[in-house]
């Protein structure tokens, strides 16, 4: 989930340095940048004190990183948000730094867990009245495979959905909704098969498509890259790291290096799994998805736990692990004068 005080006070550390700079900007109106702002005013003393520990020492880490940031001529630079919407879908982080005369974006993901990147829909229930009464109309198999590389799913996959979502289909909402409280059943029999076809069908898809692996991170990572900051609060330190793979981050001018690290697409789907929780434990919910360059894809099936209606299930992508040679830092709360 979105840390949303924790991106207001982010905005707040990120106005001081172009303030302290005379550095022109602009923030882009619109209803994400005003939720956050009006979160700020309405939090208290203490709440504020303790995010802007969390978020300036970071910001100010990041930002001299970034030559192109402090840049006074040209056009201003702009101040972009994201809220649980994404309807900025360029960008996974929440907030966007961009100077579009210079090609220059560069985003923050500031989330309770900084691993999480994104999720899809993979498959629906739809559902009409009937005599106050609500019930199955069809089931519908989300194309992962279409959409996310460009080529459609196999028909053995959609058999294998289709035979797990038969089970439900004639159950009514309150049945369904007692279906959806019974872990044993939910894992069971639709969470942990609907894996165990999209573990089939993904290596089948990167066997004839070497462009394949490439795809997914790009669905999921999306356009522009990201600093995650990621508050430690029993260590009091901030950790923050990137995953520079479009080469965005770190840029200096007239120069081919970057002052941030920089990472390579993975080419080569090596293993898929059941991923292993800290006590060796099996999941029930989660894959993993090896790939060249110490790259890591864990998929999650999430069920939608809405008492009304219940009825769809997501694939929820997050990096267990950062690639080879990633950026990763961390800072103290009240850094040493």
């Amino acid at each position: 989930m979105i840390n949303t005080l924790l991106v207001a006070a982010s905005l707040k550390a990120v106005e001081e340095v172009l303030q302290d700079n005379n550095i022109p900007y602009e923030i882009y109106d619109d209803e994400a940048s005003i939720m956050y702002r009006e979160m700020w005013d309405k939090a208290n003393a203490d709440e504020k004190a303790l995010k802007m520990r969390q978020a300036r020492p970071a910001i100010n880490r990041i930002l001299h990183k970034e030559p192109y940031f402090f840049k006074k001529d040209g056009q201003p630079l702009v101040l972009k948000f994201n809220d649980a919407s994404r309807k900025m879908k360029d960008s996974f982080g929440e907030m966007l730094l961009e100077r579009a005369d210079l090609d220059w974006h560069i985003a923050f993901s500031v989330k309770n867990d900084a691993r999480i990147i994104a999720s899809t829909a993979v498959a629906d229930r739809h559902t009409a009245e009937y005599e106050e009464h609500t019930v199955n109309v069809y089931n519908v198999i989300d194309d992962f495979g279409d959409r996310i590389f460009g080529v459609p799913c196999s028909n053995d996959y959609f058999q294998d959905m289709n035979a797990i979502l038969e089970q439900i289909s004639h159950e009514d909402r309150q049945v369904w909704t007692e279906r959806f409280k019974d872990d044993d059943y939910a894992y069971g029999h639709l969470i942990t098969p609907m894996l165990e076809a999209i573990a089939r069908e993904i290596p089948r898809i990167c066997k004839d498509h070497p462009e394949a692996p490439r795809k997914l991170l790009d669905f999921f990572y999306s356009k522009y890259d990201y600093y995650y900051i990621n508050p430690i609060d029993e260590l009091e330190i901030t950790r923050i790291g990137a995953i520079n793979v479009h080469h965005g981050l770190g840029r200096i001018p007239g120069n081919v290096h970057h002052y941030t690290a920089t990472v390579d697409f993975p080419t080569q789907l090596l293993d898929v799994r059941f991923a292993t929780g800290p006590h060796g434990e099996i999941s029930k919910d989660t894959i993993q998805l090896s790939f060249d360059g110490g790259w890591a894809v864990c998929l999650t099936v999430i069920r939608n736990q809405n008492e009304q209606y219940g009825r769809f299930f997501a694939v929820k992508a997050y990096l267990p692990v950062t690639p080879f040679g990633s950026y990763r830092d961390q800072v103290a709360w009240d850094p040493a004068e």
